[in-house]
């Protein structure tokens, strides 16, 4: 690191933009590193050290040591990502759930959910933001976020934080119907 770690620890404690932006650029390959060791999806992981920094920029954190700092990190995307394994873990136990009732359940009632889910989720799309709508719908193309954001002009961070956007606003709009879409594999 170029500056000393009381320079930066000062800076982040004045909420200074300097300061965050020098411990994003020190630390976010070294997080995004070390939550790949508990998930081993580097997409995810990434999407949790932004979420982090972004995070830390608007809650009113102090540290009284670099140590402390450190430690904060590595500690919140550790839990970060295990709350993602559970999360993951939730979604598979419904979706076998899901999968026992439909060998009891009508065909048709199948197609009749997945009908009313792709319904929900196109009209909750339509009514995203112009961009965050763009991003979106790119990446329900298949599209990865550097593809995005060299079609749309813009940065890989924008993407994300575009597609977490979405995501947050489809799951407040479509309620548990955002849960069957995820393991519709819609989302």
């Amino acid at each position: 690191m170029n500056v000393s770690e009381t320079y930066l620890l000062d800076l982040l404690n004045q909420k200074k933009q300097l300061g965050f932006r020098l411990l994003y650029q020190e630390y976010y390959r070294t997080m995004v590193s070390f939550g790949s060791r508990y998930l081993h999806r580097t997409e995810v992981v990434e999407d949790i050290v932004q979420e982090l920094f972004s995070d830390m920029w608007k809650r009113d954190l102090r540290f009284d040591s670099f140590p402390r700092l450190r430690t904060f990190l590595y500690t919140s995307v550790r839990n970060a990502c295990l709350n993602e394994l559970k999360r993951e873990r939730v979604r598979t136990d419904y979706l076998l759930s899901i999968r026992e009732e439909d060998l009891v359940e009508e065909p048709d009632d199948r197609a009749q959910v997945e009908e009313e889910v792709y319904r929900m989720l196109f009209s909750v799309i339509e009514q995203l933001p112009r961009r965050c709508k763009e991003v979106f719908e790119y990446h329900l193309e298949g599209k990865k976020n550097e593809e995005i954001a060299a079609l749309l002009n813009i940065s890989i961070a924008t993407v994300k934080t575009q597609k977490n956007r979405a995501m947050n606003l489809l799951r407040e709009q479509m309620g548990d119907l955002y849960l069957i879409a995820v393991l519709l594999h819609v989302l």
